[in-house]
């Protein structure tokens, strides 16, 4: 269990590596929201629009290194 101290910390990294990785598809017109919560910290939420089985397969990839299940759904 994080501390709780440390789960801010947590969020805010998780939050702007997610947005880094996911950079060149929102150059190429990707709209989302990531979202991780303090009481599930171990998954990332990502809201898409207009989300396809295409951009869900790519989404996850993109993320797979981080060490946290990823979680697509529409927006």
């Amino acid at each position: 269990m994080m501390k709780p101290e440390l789960i801010d910390q947590h969020i805010a990294a998780m939050t702007t590596a997610s947005s880094n990785l996911l950079r060149q598809m929102e150059d190429e017109g990707l709209r989302y929201r990531v979202i991780v919560r303090p009481e599930d910290t171990g998954t990332l939420h990502v809201q898409v629009r207009e989300l396809t089985p295409e951009l869900t397969e790519r989404i996850e990839r993109c993320l797979s290194g981080m060490g946290m299940q990823v979680a697509v759904r529409e927006e």
